[in-house]
This record gives C-alpha cells, structure tokens and sequence, in this order.
C-alpha cells in the first residue's frame, strides 16, 4: 500500500515539476500546446476466463509534440469465492497491482489525440480472505503474494473537449506478467503451467492537460 500511494503521487505530481523546470514551454508547432497530461479512470483486465475490474492513474511529459514517458499505474481484483447466510459473509479476493513506465508516441487532431506506449516494470499479485461477522465487523488478511517483471503495450483515443480537459474514449493494452507458474496459481492469478501470463486492460476515464 505504502509502494503505490508513493508511485500515484509521483505520477500525479511528476508532470508538473517537470513543466516548472521547464519555464512552463509550450509546445512548438502543437496544435493543443499539451505539456503534460493526467490520466484517472476505470479499468477492466481480462486474464483467461478471469474479469478483473479496477482503476488506472496515468503521468505523461512531453518531450515534444510526438514523443514523451509516461509512468502508469493500477489496480485490480476480483472475488474468486464469496458466501453469505445468517447474517455472515466469507469470501476470498485477488489483486494484481501495476506500476510501469515507458515512452510514448502521440499524434495531435486538433483537441484531440492518438497515442502509443511501451510501458516496462513490475506487477504484483496477491491472495486474501475475509469475513464478515454480525457485531464483531469485517476481518481480513492477506495469503499470499508475489512480484514480477510486466510490461505492457498498447495505445488510445483521447477526444478533447477543452483545451485542458478531454475524455479517454478507449485505451487498450495487452499486458504481459512474468510470474512463475506457482506463484501464478498460488495467488490465484492464473491455472496456466506457463510462466508468463497474456492478459487484455481496457481502460476509459478523464484526462486532464497542461
């Protein structure tokens, strides 16, 4: 937890540093004068026969109009097992976190913009149970975890409807985990015997430009 509240607020925070050292310089030749942009929406992950749904936060700086880094991350889960009755509740979850950085391509329409990323790092999948206890409340702990190399490729449509505001109508990535096979299962991340897992993002949400 502590890992990913440090790397959201680096991603939240890093684009405008990078623009006050940079004298606040727009763009030569952009149409939309676009420095930096903050990207924050939902998130779906498919992995096999496993749905994911989560959350997204993005950091992107611009070099130039076509070429800049982001650093993204994000976060999601599912609950493989859940039961209720009598007024108790049990169940397990799983999470697979995110945190990846790489270069991206951008293309300007106007108020508008298509994108590329190649984004390498890190993913950690974790196993927990709870339950929940009529008086005595919810009680939850974590099972397992592990962490490997991920990396992800894909691109997006952003469709602006300000000169600082504009929709993510579509991003998609696939996105490629390297855990090993036994700690694929034990997490419950995958059943494959493989040691690489193939899983699709999808993402929509607000993009916020400077």
């Amino acid at each position: 937890m502590r890992k990913c509240g440090i790397l959201t607020f680096t991603i939240l925070f890093l684009p405008s540093m990078l623009i006050a050292q940079s004298g606040g310089a727009r763009l030569a030749g952009s149409e939309n004068g676009t420095r930096a942009t903050i990207f924050g929406g939902y998130s779906y992950l498919r992995n096999d026969s496993n749905g994911f749904n989560g959350w997204e936060g993005q950091g992107t700086f611009n070099f130039n109009r076509y070429l800049g880094v982001t650093a993204d991350v994000s976060g999601a889960s599912l609950t493989p097992f859940s039961f209720s009755g009598l007024g108790f509740s049990a169940g397990t979850y799983q999470h697979l976190n995110s945190y990846l950085f790489g270069p991206t391509v951008t293309t300007n329409l106007g108020r508008s913009a298509v994108f590329a990323h190649a984004l390498f790092g890190e993913a950690r999948s974790s196993l927990g149970a709870g339950v929940d206890i009529p008086i005595i409340g919810g009680i939850s702990a974590g099972l397992t975890s592990a962490n490997a190399f991920a990396m992800a490729f894909g691109g997006g449509i952003d469709i602006g409807l300000t000169r600082h505001l504009a929709i993510r109508a579509v991003q998609v990535d696939y996105l490629r985990t390297q855990f090993s096979a036994t700690d694929a299962l034990t997490t419950g991340l995958s059943s494959s015997l493989g040691n690489w897992q193939n899983s699709f993002r999808y993402s929509t949400g607000i993009v916020f430009r400077f």
